[in-house]
């Protein structure tokens, strides 16, 4: 058996509720790519994932995103609602 080589996810939903173009730039697809280019410059690429996931089941409180392992859920998800959850959950001050 192979340990899994990252110690973070972040899972964010981009399920037609949590990526509606309704939800303008805080839609689902836009929070992970930009999550992904903040963690790409921390450095952190190598033990952190930012993923997407097709449906969390928290589509009345979309957008929505999983952290793990620690098990957070984070719904109505703005950009800046996610970096500071991302932030919050790594430590980093802002």
């Amino acid at each position: 058996m192979t340990k899994y080589p990252f110690e973070n996810l972040f899972l964010i939903c981009t399920g037609s509720r949590c990526n509606d173009p309704k939800q303008g730039d805080d839609r689902g697809d836009v929070i992970r790519d930009e999550l992904k280019n903040h963690n790409k410059r921390m450095g952190r690429k190598r033990t952190v994932r930012i993923c997407s996931v097709s449906c969390l089941d928290l589509c009345e409180f979309a957008p929505a995103m999983l952290i793990h392992p620690s098990g957070e859920i984070h719904t109505e998800l703005t950009r800046a609602k996610a970096r500071a959850a991302y932030d919050a959950a790594m430590g980093d001050r802002t």
